[in-house]
């Protein structure tokens, strides 16, 4: 399969704590399976984007990314708590599932805040290579074929350690008394915002939204104005004055070489 290539998304949920202030060394995501096709690959490329702060570009911060894979058909333990520093026999447990790691050095491959609600992040240089040698610190990928995977592919599980106080506030919070309630008919339900943040420079329409208490999910269905927008799929009440963040705040495409 060599010069075949493949291209997978890596966007992980955010569940714990969404939207508070990370220190400025901690775990920004745990291990996240991701699929890819069978066969040992390495990683040439990783570009993506990262939400905001309230609406602006930020969160320059590097990120190690850490790579694992199952032993005889069992996932890896929990990489640990989101938004805490990792504990030694948490990661000693996972030692031989470990693959290795990639240091994404945000500050050298972001596109300098151009598109200014968030930044948009690329580069080979940026992922452990250099100019005068650019294949140098590109990691090998091959998962374990007796994981339970679809046809074709093997699954990778992937954590995010963040150097740097990570914040993907929106500063977009309820203003209802009467709070509102689940909804999952599918249908729209608007919402009335305080207008403190704009939803219109920190969200997207079909971006999935999670409460500041980590409970309530939604999708965004449209966006009216600073107090008003509307969202569909509740799965749990929405409290008044509860900031609303996107839950996955980190998307990543990783470039695979076979």
């Amino acid at each position: 399969m060599n010069g075949k290539y493949a291209l997978v998304d890596l966007e992980p949920n955010i569940d714990t704590t969404p939207g508070t202030l990370h220190g400025s060394s901690d775990i920004v995501f745990g291990w996240t399976p991701i699929e890819i096709p069978t066969g040992a690959c390495t990683i040439k490329t990783i570009s993506g984007v990262l939400e905001g702060t309230d609406g602006a570009s930020g969160n320059i911060h590097d990120v190690n990314l850490y790579f694992a894979r199952s032993i005889n058909g069992v996932a890896p333990s929990t990489f640990g708590t989101e938004n805490d520093i990792t504990v030694k026999a948490t990661t000693l447990a996972f030692k031989k599932n470990l693959i290795g790691f990639v240091n994404l050095d945000m500050s050298s491959i972001n596109d300098g805040g151009y598109l200014r609600s968030y930044p948009v992040i690329g580069s080979r240089v940026g992922i452990g290579s250099t100019a005068s040698n650019p294949e140098f610190g590109l990691l090998m990928l091959q998962g374990d074929p007796s994981y339970p995977s679809t046809k074709g592919y093997q699954t990778i599980w992937v954590a995010g350690y963040g150097v740097g106080a990570f914040n993907f506030g929106t500063d977009v919070t309820l203003n209802d008394g009467d709070d509102v309630a689940a909804n999952m008919t599918g249908d729209s339900v608007t919402l009335t915002l305080d207008g403190g943040g704009d939803p219109r420079i920190s969200f997207a329409v079909g971006d999935q939204l999670i409460g500041s208490t980590g409970g309530p999910k939604m999708e965004v269905v449209s966006i009216a104005s600073d107090t008003a927008m509307d969202v569909k799929n509740i799965t749990e009440q929405i409290d008044d004055d509860e900031e609303l963040v996107v839950r996955n705040p980190i998307k990543l495409r990783i470039g695979l070489e076979y």
